[in-house]
């Protein structure tokens, strides 16, 4: 049965437009009319526009239901605590106080926190580990975690330099750059320079590279001559190697 005008009577209507002003009632349940007679405009109910509001609404639950209860959906949970190295890193392993050192000092899985950073590199250092000896130099150097102490930061960085690591190798010859933790000795900051960037460490190559118009001919042939003998093979990688390349350590 076709809509009948409530002003003149008239069945001859069309449809027209809704405006914001027809307000939410009208907008929700009703579709607006205009009387091709009188012009007059009014509203007829719509048994549709219900129909899909409850689809919707009831689609919107069914989705925040799903999101709720899918153990896959939303962010990622936590990672357990027994996957963190705690365990083995108290019994003594080297390796998983490294990477429990470096967890620490990143904020990786646990509060960052560079005391106990400072900690676990401590411990897996004194057990010989080449990368946590390094990391517990730049510690030492940098103050974090520890009290600063220059020489011992020297001491340690050079450890794992001398046994080929070539981040340490990098650190070792910015520490004779600039006299930190030793007096100031540019040949040997050279020779530090040319080892680290002959296994890649792009930043030493550039140190090394800026030191030659500072030495005598003879002093580059020396420290080119001493590398040559020192033949290092870098130690092999361990699985906590994930941190980036070797940084300046400039005081």
């Amino acid at each position: 049965m076709a809509p009948v005008c409530p002003h003149c009577g008239s069945d001859r209507t069309r449809s027209t437009s809704l405006h914001a002003y027809d307000g939410i009632r009208h907008m929700l349940w009703s579709t607006p009319l205009r009387c091709r007679e009188c012009h007059h405009r009014f509203f007829v109910f719509s048994p549709l526009k219900p129909l899909l509001l409850l689809t919707a609404v009831a689609a919107m639950i069914a989705l925040t239901a799903w999101i709720a209860l899918d153990p896959h959906s939303g962010l990622p949970s936590p990672r357990p605590p027994e996957q963190l190295p705690h365990a083995r890193a108290a019994q003594g392993d080297a390796e998983a106080q490294l990477r429990l050192g470096l967890r620490y000092a990143e904020g990786d899985g646990v509060i960052q926190n560079d005391k106990e950073a400072a900690r676990w590199f401590e411990l897996a250092a004194k057990q010989g580990l080449a990368e946590a000896q390094y990391h517990y130099g730049l510690m030492l150097l940098k103050g974090r975690g520890v009290v600063q102490d220059y020489r011992a930061a020297f001491t340690w960085i050079e450890k794992p330099a001398r046994r080929g690591y070539a981040k340490a190798q990098y650190s070792l010859g910015e520490l004779y750059r600039y006299g930190t933790g030793t007096p100031v000795d540019k040949p040997r900051a050279y020779l530090w320079f040319n080892l680290a960037a002959a296994q890649g460490v792009d930043a030493a190559a550039k140190a090394r590279d800026s030191l030659v118009w500072q030495l005598k001919p003879e002093q580059i042939a020396a420290m080119q001559e001493e590398a040559r003998r020192m033949n290092f093979a870098p130690p092999a990688p361990t699985a906590a190697q994930t941190t980036p390349a070797a940084t300046s350590v400039t005081p």
